[in-house]
């Protein structure tokens, strides 16, 4: 089976449906995808990307964001680069927090610390965090 990166592109197009021969294209791609002609792979970079551009410029609510990137990466012949990626989508769905920081804090449970300036977001996270200060004093 032919293994593809997807890139942010056809995923927003699956998802907003604003191109309609875009659209139908992939549509005609998810059926190959099912019959197992072809595996894509989400890489993390194309979730945090699709995050952004869904709740800033198509002004998707971020449990909706959540669940329609969840919804096609737990399909079939679809996976993420990471496996952490759908637990950090559940937490960027319910705390106030970017996908980048809900991923850096599901890492951070893999015994390492994150380094950061935002002792807000990442309080909300239960992650131990440093900031630089803390590192030079």
């Amino acid at each position: 089976m032919i293994k593809f990166l997807v890139d942010t592109n056809v995923l927003i197009r699956l998802i907003v449906k604003d191109d309609e021969s875009k659209f139908n294209a992939i549509v005609k791609l998810v059926k190959k995808i099912e019959t197992n002609e072809m595996t894509l792979i989400v890489p993390t970079i194309v979730i945090a990307e699709c995050c952004w551009l869904l709740k800033s410029f198509y002004k998707l609510e971020k449990h909706l964001v959540s669940q329609y990137l969840i919804d096609i990466i737990e399909s079939e012949n679809v996976e993420a680069e990471e496996d952490m990626a759908i637990e950090a989508l559940r937490i960027y769905s319910e705390k106030n927090v970017d996908f980048a920081d809900a991923l850096l804090s599901v890492k951070c449970k893999r015994n390492v610390h994150v380094l950061t300036w935002d002792k807000k977001d990442f309080k909300s996270l239960n992650c131990e965090f440093l900031t630089p200060i803390d590192l030079i004093e």
